[in-house]
């Protein structure tokens, strides 16, 4: 994937081609009617676009596209068939690979604001607490690399403990080679590298020289993520929720440095 890594400085189109160089490896660049307007592999690269540019309003950016490619379809047809390509995506942002080690924590995904939680109807939203306070909606948990990279994610409702939903993240461990996961104190547990607290009686391998930085970069990962935005409330149901999540972490991955 380093080949198809962003510079800032690239302009709009330059940017496309080249995320449209990397959706031609994963999905169909080819018409399979006379109607159809764009390949899959265009229509990815222009939906990862968006979140390369940081742009908060996919519809407004839509229309921003369209203005160059008066061709295109509209964008409740785009964001339509991105829907269907969702397996896919999300096959292809997290894709079997070898790890040394892992980073594993949660952000939350709030689905309304909290004063609304009550009278929310999303399916499957449920209370759950977080750093800032109490958050009505989902969480993501992740795998991120020592590089940045997010390997491996699960979208669970709120209220699930981190080590539950590490539990099911863990039923791939052998397919990245069997990683040493680090997480913070709420992966208090065997088996992972955690901050001992004052009654752990075992070593539990946390080293202050070298660990704490590398739980710094998880919380990077997900400020770029909530820059995406990922935090929109806007969402109506979770397959709408899992690509918009799905769209940023493979904008993520592709744009790092």
């Amino acid at each position: 994937m380093a080949r198809y890594r962003l510079h800032h400085s690239l302009g709009r189109r330059a940017v496309i081609r080249q995320l449209h160089r990397w959706a031609k490896r994963h999905f169909s660049d080819v018409m399979r009617c006379s109607h159809q307007k764009l390949s899959d592999a265009l229509l990815v690269a222009l939906l990862l676009s968006r979140l390369i540019f940081k742009h908060p309003f996919p519809s407004i950016w839509w229309n921003i596209l369209r203005e160059d490619r008066v061709d295109l379809p509209s964008y409740t047809q785009a964001y339509t068939r991105g829907q269907r390509l969702l397996e896919r995506l999300e096959a292809v942002a997290t894709p079997s690979q070898s790890c040394m080690e892992v980073i594993v924590d949660s952000m939350p995904l709030p689905v309304c604001r909290p004063k609304r939680g009550k009278r929310c109807a999303f399916p499957g939203a449920r209370w759950g607490y977080g750093t800032q306070g109490d958050v009505y909606g989902y969480k993501l948990h992740a795998w991120v690399t020592a590089s940045g990279a997010i390997v491996q994610y699960l979208i669970r409702p709120a209220n699930l403990h981190d080590m539950t939903v590490s539990d099911e993240l863990n039923r791939r461990w052998p397919d990245f080679g069997g990683p040493r996961i680090i997480g913070d104190k709420g992966y208090c547990c065997l088996g992972y590298v955690f901050p001992p607290k004052r009654n752990t009686r075992y070593d539990t391998g946390w080293r202050p020289g070298r660990h704490p930085r590398l739980r710094k970069r998880i919380e990077t990962v997900f400020s770029s993520l909530v820059e995406a935005p990922i935090h929109s409330v806007q969402t109506k149901t979770l397959r709408s929720l899992r690509l918009r999540v799905v769209l940023a972490i493979l904008a993520h991955n592709i744009a790092q440095p």
